[in-house]
């Protein structure tokens, strides 16, 4: 008599628990509620496990584009072995050789709700459709999974048998979450905020005084509207604002259609004059009336608690990027927009809209009670003969967008508005890596999924304001003239034509034969970041043994780059040339390579190195080009080229996690950790001659 399977069996018989690190399983157990986890697998290609706990153990889909909030679009989810609970927890690398090889991060997690008993459980399945509510950090509200192929699931669930039967469309269904351009339910992850209820009573964070009007790109800039300062609450279908009996119909209207079943936000409450202006006199009149209220409305500029989770904790541009998805824009509630590093600006504008003051916060600062140092309040002296409307803060932006509703990264949703917002919160730190260098663009106009091309020589007819150099050809007549990027209007404007990321000389203008960056790329091709990560450490010590300060960033895709900065020589202004700063890199990284031989080689020809990463020097060559720090790359996520502390190259590194929120949080919150890059360059030639008499010792 055949062995009846069990719903483990196809979990076990694909892996090895001498070797993988995932959990071996144990006894199956129903539980009372549910659970779920969603896996980002950086495999041999890069897709989302999504894993429901149904009957004691994980019901699994591979998800190859992810999620996607819009209903529209319905998402390929092919259904693979069922997996134990205790991978609820797993996070981790399973090894070369190994059955989905690769490293596996937690996306999300948290709980599921069955819509419907039966469409859940084993009858869903059976069925064929599965509806679900969860609640995680990313994933919110109701989502349906449907197999494409109905009848029985039979062996195909476990990974044999009909291909037909594994095939389920994943797709969000229509509720308040819902919304094109994003995959996570307010644009962000809210990792790192615990869960707790809505507390009950809370005091507002509020602003010192502060005297005049500054730049600082540690801080963000908002407009102040002068108007009653309140906490409004959605929670359970009722809107209310704290503190008053009462909530005006226009504020709970708004506070209806929020992105959220429950949600505590900061604000002020403004009635507008006919100029579109707050009027003290119209809110109070508003306030007190029987009737109607319509005028009133509710300026939302931070959210300290969101869907059972308490965000005080969180830096403040993250809390505001969650407000901006979760503010859907009706009349009664609207989102207080931002400048970053632009208070003058700003203070300029708050001036010629006949307004009173501006209120600048640290952008890495957490909510706390009471007057804080972190906020500050900066008076604005308003125009007299102020006849502009207000206007938010992004209408400083310096160049007009073309076609801004492009989508560019169509599975995360991202516009040519969102990417280029990005570039200028950013600009103060990405310019002077590209500044005095020729740059080649890697356009991609109809976005990512669409076919890109590398340009090298500058638009046509640019503009007079952007800096050009013309190059002789090395191999032929005639010259080619590059764009130079030396300021943020010219990163606007490359950007705006499509160029996702630019690429800058390894040289700069005033000495185009003269490298002034070393570069160390390790390029992983389906290796592990484990691997990544050991040879970063080790070629790291290296440099330094000889007296070198090199610094890491990631890629932006799955690799990490070591560079050191390139001075003259001691005394002179001599430089080296490309040869001889390619030659010594070479040097250390053939001798890194015999170091780890099984993990590391400089062999150019993929099909040659044998599952090991690249460490390569061969872009230290006149006319190549480096990916600067904080650049965007073409790749689904939109991950971020991202400058690391050397504490942070660790196995469990994930350079994809590095995206445009995170790198916005760490500017504010660290600084810029590749400053040294710039204003600490190193004279190579004592290094070379301590590296040749280390290989004498060696």
């Amino acid at each position: 008599m055949a062995r009846r399977s069990k719903p483990l069996d196809r979990y076990e018989e694909k892996r090895d628990f001498g070797r993988t690190p995932e959990p071996a399983p144990g006894a199956v157990r129903a539980a009372s509620s549910a659970r779920f986890v969603v896996h980002r697998h950086d495999a041999r290609n890069l897709h989302f496990d999504l894993r429901l706990e149904i009957g004691g153990v994980l019901c699994s889909w591979a998800i190859p584009k992810g999620f996607s909030y819009d209903p529209r679009d319905k998402r390929l989810a092919v259904r693979t072995e069922d997996h134990p609970i205790e991978y609820l927890t797993f996070d981790g690398v399973i090894p070369p050789g190994e059955y989905g090889a690769g490293m596996m991060t937690i996306w999300d997690a948290g709980e599921v709700e069955p819509v419907d008993a039966a469409y859940y459980g084993a009858a869903g399945l059976e069925l064929g459709e599965i509806k679900v509510v969860l609640r995680g950090r990313r994933l919110r509200g109701e989502w349906h999974l449907v197999r494409t192929s109905r009848g029985p699931e039979g062996r195909g669930a476990q990974g044999a048998g009909d291909d037909a039967q594994r095939h389920w469309l994943a797709f969000k269904s229509k509720d308040r979450y819902a919304g094109p351009k994003r995959d996570s339910a307010w644009g962000v992850s809210l990792e790192g905020a615990p869960r707790k209820a809505l507390p009950r009573s809370l005091r507002a964070m509020t602003a010192r005084d502060e005297g005049e009007p500054f730049d600082d790109v540690e801080w963000l800039f908002e407009m102040e509207f002068a108007g009653r300062r309140a906490f409004a609450e959605w929670h359970g279908g009722k809107a209310r604002v704290r503190g008053m009996r009462r909530c005006p119909q226009s504020v709970a209207d708004g506070l209806s259609t929020l992105r959220a079943e429950s949600a505590l936000l900061d604000g002020v409450l403004v009635a507008l004059d006919e100029h579109g202006r707050p009027d003290a006199a119209l809110l109070a009149e508003q306030l007190t009336a029987r009737g109607a209220n319509d005028d009133v409305v509710f300026y939302a500029f931070d959210v300290v608690h969101l869907d059972g989770f308490d965000l005080r904790g969180l830096p403040l541009t993250v809390r505001k990027a969650a407000l901006r998805t979760l503010v859907v824009g009706e009349a009664g509630v609207m989102f207080v927009d931002h400048v970053i590093g632009e208070g003058v600006a700003l203070a300029e504008a708050v001036s010629g809209a006949g307004l009173r003051g501006m209120i600048a916060k640290r952008a890495a600062s957490a909510y706390r009670a009471g007057v804080s140092e972190d906020w500050l309040r900066v008076p604005v002296e308003p125009s007299r003969d102020a006849t502009r409307p207000i206007v938010a803060p992004t209408s400083m932006r310096a160049s007009a967008i073309t076609n801004p509703d492009k989508v560019l990264f169509p599975v995360d949703g991202i516009t040519k508005r969102e990417l280029i917002a990005y570039y200028e919160d950013v600009a103060d730190v990405l310019v002077p890596y590209l500044a005095e260098r020729p740059v080649h663009m890697l356009r991609y106009p109809d976005g990512i999924e669409a076919e890109g091309f590398y340009q090298h020589k500058a638009p046509d007819s640019p503009p007079d304001w952007l800096d050009t150099i013309a190059i002789p050809r090395s191999s032929r007549e005639g010259e080619v003239v590059h764009a130079v990027c030396n300021s943020r209007r010219a990163l606007v404007y490359l950007v705006n034509l499509g160029s996702i990321d630019l690429h800058p000389w390894l040289s700069r203008i005033q000495h185009l034969d003269a490298p002034d960056l070393a570069l160390f790329d390790l390029d992983p091709k389906g290796a592990p970041m484990s691997d990544v990560v050991t040879i970063a450490r080790v070629l790291g010590e290296e440099l330094r043994a000889v007296g070198l300060r090199p610094c890491v960033k990631t890629s932006g895709k799955t690799g990490l780059h070591i560079v050191v900065p390139v001075a003259p020589i001691t005394g002179s202004d001599v430089r080296l040339d490309f040869d001889q700063v390619r030659m010594f890199c070479e040097a250390v990284a053939r001798r890194v390579c015999r170091l780890l031989p099984d993990i590391a080689t400089v062999e150019r020809q993929v099909s040659q190195r044998g599952g090991r990463v690249y460490v390569d020097v061969q872009q230290i060559r006149r006319g190549q080009t480096i990916v600067p720090p904080y650049i965007v790359r073409p790749v689904l996520g939109a991950s971020v080229s991202t400058p690391l502390h050397w504490d942070e190259v660790v196995t469990d590194l994930d350079p994809a996690r590095y995206t445009r929120d995170v790198v916005r949080a760490r500017l504010a919150e660290h600084g810029d950790l590749f400053a040294s890059v710039l204003d600490n360059p190193q004279d190579l030639v004592p290094a070379i001659a301590a590296f040749d008499q280390r290989l004498r010792g060696a």
